[in-house]
């Protein structure tokens, strides 16, 4: 057991906080300032950080602890975030994104969406990001053109989005569609789904940057992907 586990659920108290610090403190020094210079330098995913994050439990960092997640409060998870971010900042992208996704599902989530998704999330099973961005839209979200249409007790799905975080090695996105193209303000005909990999849902391509590497950015399109309206 290490030290971010033996920490009580609500981490209430300085103590406890500083203990979970101290644990992050180490991981730096030990398994991620001796390999950033090489990884950052061949744009290489690192495979035994991520590993290790996932038994530091910072995939679940703000994720409920009746789900399994540390529960941590904003103020202690933006302390760890600034840490790890000192040492290299692209490993916190990778549990930066796959948070906001979590948090998607823990706030507006159905009952049977969070208990079958949070605790696979907070162990890490499960990770990935947010898929809004795309080719001919960028930030202006409600200019988007994926595009879910009911079809039964499912939806078909098409469309690209582009420039996101996990694409390749994420297995699990919020993916932001539209669902009425005609609707009037816009962002009222638009849906977020819990999007998993599989047929109909592919990587085209990783993306090239100048900087931010070792989390993965990528070009992802649906093509007649089906998801269960549920």
């Amino acid at each position: 057991m290490n030290q971010m586990d033996s920490a009580t659920p609500e981490h209430e108290g300085s103590e406890a906080e500083e203990v979970m610090l101290a644990s992050i403190d180490r991981f730096l020094e030990r398994d991620v300032k001796p390999y950033v210079q090489k990884l950052e330098h061949d744009d290489a995913y690192p495979e035994d950080i991520v590993a290790r994050m996932k038994e530091l439990g910072l995939f679940g960092a703000t994720i409920d602890a009746e789900y399994g997640g540390l529960g941590l409060p904003t103020t202690v998870y933006a302390r760890i975030v600034e840490r790890i971010s000192r040492v290299w900042m692209s490993v916190t992208g990778i549990f930066n994104s796959h948070l906001i996704m979590a948090a998607a599902v823990q706030r507006f989530g159905t009952e049977p969406q969070k208990a079958a998704y949070l605790p696979r999330f907070a162990s890490g099973e499960l990770r990935g990001g947010v898929a809004l961005t795309e080719p001919d839209c960028g930030t202006d979200l409600q200019a988007i053109r994926t595009v879910a249409r009911r079809r039964g007790g499912d939806y078909l799905i098409n469309g690209t989005k582009t420039w996101i975080s996990n694409g390749i090695h994420g297995q699990c996105f919020a993916l932001l569609v539209k669902t009425d193209p005609d609707a009037k303000p816009r962002h009222k005909g638009m849906s977020l789904f819990i999007a998993e990999k599989r047929a109909g849902f592919k990587v085209s391509r990783k993306l090239e940057k100048l900087g931010y590497k070792g989390i993965d950015t990528a070009e992802l399109v649906f093509e007649d992907y089906v998801i269960p309206a549920d």
